[in-house]
């Protein structure tokens, strides 16, 4: 992983981290979390582009900053004790074994982590999923639609149409469970 160089500076009472970086061909905005703004560009760019671009998207960047502010952070939530992990872990097996029996598919190996940013991944190579231990905080609905979604990745490897398909076949009010993850915050 590359460790970029971030010099702070302060926009209109926003602080922003930025770096310039040789492989960027454009500047670029990330919001992680509720205090981290950061910007990088190419090397090119002078402090005129960057502030025009500042200026360009500050609506953006206050809009976004605000609806960070008001969701609930997982991310300093301790970790799962033993037997809450077992609970979590037997509850994915569940949705996993039911979905395995809809989708006429198997799962070689399921595990759990926490992550800082997805809910889910599945390397359908060798048929594995591993699913964000902070699941536990979220409602069976939710954890139920993060199985499904990745199980529907061992069929379809991107998020097109055709994924869209088995999701709605299976849970066709996935958009209104789906939307629970932005009340929460995984960094």
């Amino acid at each position: 992983m590359i460790k970029l160089n971030y010099k702070n500076i302060t926009f209109n009472g926003i602080n922003i981290l930025y770096a310039r970086y040789r492989k960027n061909r454009n500047i670029r905005l990330v919001i992680e979390n509720s205090s981290t703004v950061k910007l990088t560009c190419p090397y090119y760019a002078t402090e005129y582009d960057i502030i025009r671009f500042l200026e360009e998207k500050e609506s953006w960047i206050r809009d976004t900053l605000s609806k960070v502010n008001n969701k609930i952070s997982l991310a300093s939530k301790p970790r799962l004790k033993t037997i809450e992990k077992r609970y979590l872990y037997n509850k994915i097996k569940y949705f996993v074994e039911k979905y395995e029996i809809l989708l006429c598919t198997s799962v070689k190996r399921f595990s759990l982590r926490k992550m800082k940013t997805l809910w889910g991944s599945c390397s359908y190579q060798d048929r594995t999923i591993r699913f964000n231990s902070l699941l536990y905080y979220m409602s069976d609905s939710f954890t139920e639609y993060i199985v499904l979604h990745e199980m529907a990745h061992l069929f379809v490897h991107n998020h097109s149409k055709d994924f869209y398909k088995i999701i709605t076949k299976f849970m066709p009010n996935y958009k209104k469970i789906w939307s629970e993850h932005k009340k929460v915050a995984l960094t």
